[in-house]
C-alpha cells in the first residue's frame, strides 16, 4: 500500500510539531519536513535534532533546492556539507536530488536514513524519458522519484503507463504528475504502483496538485468513489464542487478530477485504463461525447438514441455509456414552457446536447428545426425527428416558440456572439445550456427583445444528479449540488 506523506512547510520547530500531530492525527504514514523553508542558518546538528524530535511520528527530510522547485539555495560543498549534517539528525528518509545531488549520491550518505532520489522534471516530458529516468533514480536509492508537471491528464495517464510497468518489475518509486491535471497520480497512486503518495495539511500544499491529508486517505479507502470530467477545455466547468459536495452529503469518501484530455489522445485504450486504474465514473463534455460513445461496450436507452455519451461508468471491465442529458434537459424545461402538438423549436448546435434537446422536444411533440454553421452536422444531429437547417437559413421572419442554444457560445473562455437572434422575439422562451457566467450574452440579447431566457444552470445539477445515482446508487441531496454550483460561478 501506498505510504501518505504528508509536506510540512513549516519553518519553526514549534510548527513542525504542530503540524506533524495534525497530519498524523488525519491519517498520515510519515511527514516530509521541507527543510528549504527553514532558515539556512538553522541546519546545525543541534537545530536538526530538536526538529527530528518535534516530529511525532516517522518524516522525511527534504531540501528542496531552487533548481527542482524549491527554496535553498545553498550549492556546492556548503549543501553537501548540510546534507550530511541532516544525514546525522535521525530521520527515517533523506530527500537526495538526482542531478545537484549526484557527488553525494555516488559518495553514499552512511548508514543512517533510506534514501529517495529524485527528479523534478521543469517541463512535460514523454514516456521514453519519463522511464529511462525512473529506472536512473531508483537504481540510485533505496526509493526512485520523479515528479513531472502534467499540461493536460492525456500526460498523468502515460505517467500511469509507466509506472506499471516499473512496478511489475518490484521497483519502488514514486511517480507524481504535477497540478490539477496530474492529479490522477495522487488519487491512482496504488495503482500505479508508487511507494509513497505526498499530500498536504489543509490550505498547505507543497506542491501544485497536491490533495490534503484526509481527502488522500479517503482515495486510498477500500469503497472510494473516484469520479472526473473528460472534455477540452474543462477550466470553465463547476462540476467538481457540485459532485465532491454530493459525495460529502452522501457521506462517501473520494473526489472528482477535471481531466482535460485533447482530441488526439481521447482513446478507447486511455477510456480503458482509467478503469482499470479505479475510476467508478466519468462525466464526458465538449468535444468528446460522441467519440466517447463510440468506444462503450454497452449503452443505456438514452445514449442509444441519441447517439452520445455524457456519463461513462465502469463495471468489471466492461464501458458503460449513458446520457444524462437528456433528464437533465427535461428537468430544466420542467413548468418553465407548456409544450403541445404544433409548438415551433429551434435547437442551435449539433454536439450531444442538442440530440438530447431534440429527443426530448420531439418527444413531447413539438415541431423541431435543428441549426447549425454546418448542415451536414445539423442533419447528423436532427436524425428523423427534426428538420435541418443552416444558420444561414434562419431569416428576420422567422420566429421560434422555444429556441435551445446547445453551443459553447458565450462560454467563459468563448465567443459571445455568433447565433442567429433573429429566430429570438417578444413571447420565445429561450433556453442557454451554457450556465458559465450564470447570465450570458446570449440570455441579455434575447432579454432585450422581449423573450423570457433561462440559463443552464438547473441542466448542469440534474444531469450531475442523475450521473450520482447512476455510480452510486445513492440518491444525492441536490439541493447541497446547486448551492455548491453556484457558489462556484463568478
Amino acid at each position: 500500500m501506498a505510504r501518505l506523506v504528508a509536506s510540512l512547510v513549516e519553518r519553526s520547530v514549534s510548527g513542525v510539531s504542530r503540524s506533524s500531530r495534525k497530519a498524523f492525527s488525519l491519517g498520515a504514514d510519515l511527514v516530509e519536513v521541507r527543510l528549504d523553508h527553514i532558515e539556512p542558518a538553522a541546519l546545525t546538528g543541534r537545530s536538526l535534532s530538536l526538529i527530528r524530535d518535534a516530529v511525532h511520528g516517522p518524516a522525511i527530510a527534504t531540501l528542496r533546492s531552487k533548481a527542482e522547485g524549491g527554496l535553498s539555495a545553498l550549492r556546492g560543498t556548503r549543501r553537501e556539507t548540510a546534507l550530511r549534517v541532516i544525514a546525522d539528525a535521525g530521520f527515517e528518509f533523506i530527500d537526495l536530488e538526482a542531478r545537484i545531488d549526484a557527488r553525494v549520491i555516488r559518495a553514499g550518505i552512511g548508514t543512517g536514513p533510506e534514501v529517495i532520489v529524485s527528479s523534478h522534471l521543469r517541463a512535460p516530458g514523454d514516456s521514453k524519458r519519463v522511464d529511462r529516468l525512473l529506472r536512473s533514480v531508483c537504481a540510485s536509492g533505496d526509493i526512485g522519484k520523479v515528479a513531472m508537471p502534467c499540461t493536460d491528464a492525456s500526460q498523468a495517464l502515460m505517467l500511469a503507463r509507466v509506472g506499471r510497468r516499473v512496478a511489475e518489475e518490484r521497483k519502488t518509486f514514486a511517480l507524481i504528475g504535477m497540478g490539477d491535471q496530474g492529479a490522477l497520480t495522487r488519487a491512482c497512486a496504488e495503482e500505479i504502483g508508487s511507494a509513497l503518495v505526498y499530500c498536504c495539511l489543509p490550505g498547505r500544499p507543497a506542491a501544485p496538485g497536491q490533495f490534503d491529508v484526509a481527502t488522500q486517505a479517503a482515495l486510498r479507502s477500500r469503497g472510494r468513489v473516484l469520479l472526473g470530467l473528460l472534455g477540452h477545455p474543462v477550466s470553465h466547468s463547476v462540476s467538481r464542487p457540485m459532485q465532491e459536495a454530493a459525495l460529502r452529503r452522501a457521506g462517501l469518501g473520494g473526489a472528482y478530477l477535471p481531466l482535460d484530455i485533447p482530441p488526439a489522445h481521447m482513446t478507447r485504450a486511455n477510456l480503458r485504463l482509467m478503469g482499470t486504474l479505479g475510476f467508478t465514473g466519468l462525466n464526458v463534455t465538449i468535444p468528446h461525447k460522441a467519440r466517447v460513445s463510440g468506444m462503450c461496450d454497452e449503452k443505456g436507452p438514452s445514449a442509444a438514441s441519441t447517439g452520445v455519451v455524457n456519463t461513462v461508468r465502469f463495471k468489471s471491465d466492461l464501458i458503460i455509456g449513458e446520457n444524462t442529458d437528456v433528464f437533465g434537459f427535461s428537468k430544466l424545461i420542467e413548468h418553465k414552457i407548456r409544450i403541445v402538438k404544433g409548438t415551433s423549436a429551434l435547437v442551435l448546435g449539433a454536439g450531444g446536447a442538442a440530440r438530447a434537446a431534440v429527443r426530448v422536444l420531439a418527444d413531447s411533440g413539438a415541431s423541431v428545426s435543428v441549426a447549425a454553421r454546418r448542415v451536414g452536422r445539423a442533419e447528423d444531429a436532427a436524425s428523423d425527428d427534426a428538420e435541418a437547417l443552416g444558420f444561414g437559413e434562419i431569416g428576420p421572419g422567422k420566429r421560434f416558440d422555444v429556441v435551445v442554444n446547445c453551443t459553447p457560445v458565450g462560454m467563459k473562455g468563448f465567443p459571445s456572439v455568433g447565433l442567429p437572434m433573429t429566430a429570438v422575439g417578444k413571447g420565445t422562451v429561450l433556453f442557454d445550456l451554457v450556465y458559465n457566467p450564470p447570465v450570458t450574452s446570449t440570455m441579455k440579447r434575447a432579454r432585450a427583445k422581449g423573450a423570457k431566457a433561462y440559463g443552464g444552470l438547473d441542466m448542469l445539477v440534474h444531469q450531475g444528479a442523475e450521473a450520482f445515482r447512476i455510480w452510486t446508487g445513492v440518491e444525492p441531496d441536490i439541493r447541497s449540488m446547486a448551492r455548491a454550483a453556484k457558489g462556484a460561478l463568478p
